[in-house]
């Protein structure tokens, strides 16, 4: 018997748990018994449940397997899936076959029916993580709004986030960490110790962006409709503007991919990041920290939704002011 009420996890659940690099196993069902097994590991979901009619030919399908384990319960099938840079498209698969496995459909009928609603995963087309992406279509934004005050020499050259490991932009007299988040505050996430650090002599802003799900909006844009925005204003720097998404792992045959859609929630706001900033860098760390040099990777979340909004010189300052999708 189906079980209707049976929740399905979300993307952001998802992801909590690859983060937290241990391996899970959770009870997606109880008739017939499913249970998934999440291993960051190896970036890795298996789907175990008793073995039932037929075994699965996969053989034709990337990223799939199942096999059959003899356990102290019996005889299961594992399905298991290649979730690396496909998390929740990955667990989306399985949930579609436990669904048609508790309407009590056969692992080989399930998956068979799964073919074509998944083949872009079965075909290993990958796509940048939630994360990743809203965090390209903010910094893309700022590069749009940059190229029509700036010119797209300028504005392209600028953008050095793809191949810095320190801040996004560095415009002539300022450089810009741009932050993207979907929540309702301000919270973004730094990866590293040198993101918030500025660089000797040269003021850094912290550019904050809100998105929030579009639903039906018809004014909703994609992670595909902003590249596509930004590309038809670029016609001297093109290779450079596509060596930097390249860069990213965006791919342009991987476009149909991007279907979720977004709208500004807030107008961006900036940050002056100042001895009074609360970012957690390498000076910081080596000043309090007992044999610093043993911290190797720092990442951290910082709210800076109290924070007071500044008003950052030149070109930022019209992007903060007047943004508007």
């Amino acid at each position: 018997m189906r079980d209707d009420n049976r929740e399905h996890l979300t993307a952001e659940t998802l992801e909590t748990y690859f983060g937290a690099n241990v391996v899970v196993n959770l009870r997606l069902a109880d008739e017939p018994e499913c249970h998934l097994r999440i291993d960051p590991t190896v970036q890795r979901l298996q789907l175990w449940t008793p073995a039932a009619g037929p075994e699965p030919d996969v053989t034709a399908m990337d990223r799939v397997s199942v096999t059959t384990e003899q356990v102290d319960r019996g005889t299961w099938f594992v399905l298991e899936v290649d979730a690396e840079g496909s998390h929740y498209e990955a667990y989306s698969l399985i949930a579609a076959v436990v669904d048609d496995l508790t309407a009590s459909r056969l692992l080989h009928v399930a998956m068979a029916r799964s073919v074509e609603s998944f083949k872009e995963l079965l075909a290993n087309r990958q796509r940048l993580s939630e994360e990743k992406t809203i965090g390209l279509i903010g910094e893309l934004l700022l590069l749009e709004s940059l190229i029509d005050q700036l010119g797209e020499t300028s504005a392209v050259l600028a953008w050095v986030g793809p191949d810095s490991e320190e801040h996004d932009f560095v415009l002539a007299d300022v450089d810009a960490e741009v932050k993207t988040t979907l929540s309702e505050r301000r919270i973004h996430r730094i990866g590293t110790e040198t993101q918030l650090q500025p660089s000797l002599g040269r003021p850094l802003w912290l550019v904050s962006i809100q998105l929030t799900r579009a639903g039906d909006a018809v004014d909703g844009f994609g992670l595909s409709d902003v590249v596509g925005r930004v590309r038809t204003r670029v016609q001297a720097q093109t290779d450079a503007f596509a060596g930097h998404l390249r860069s990213v792992g965006w791919r342009d045959s991987d476009a149909d991919l991007y279907r979720e859609r977004y709208l500004l929630r807030s107008r961006p706001a900036a940050y002056f990041v100042d001895d009074a900033f609360p970012a957690l860098t390498r000076r910081r760390i080596d000043g309090v920290v007992p044999q610093p040099e043993l911290v190797t990777t720092v990442s951290y979340r910082v709210d800076v939704s109290s924070l007071v909004p500044g008003s950052p010189p030149g070109a930022l300052a019209q992007f903060v002011g007047g943004s508007s999708e």
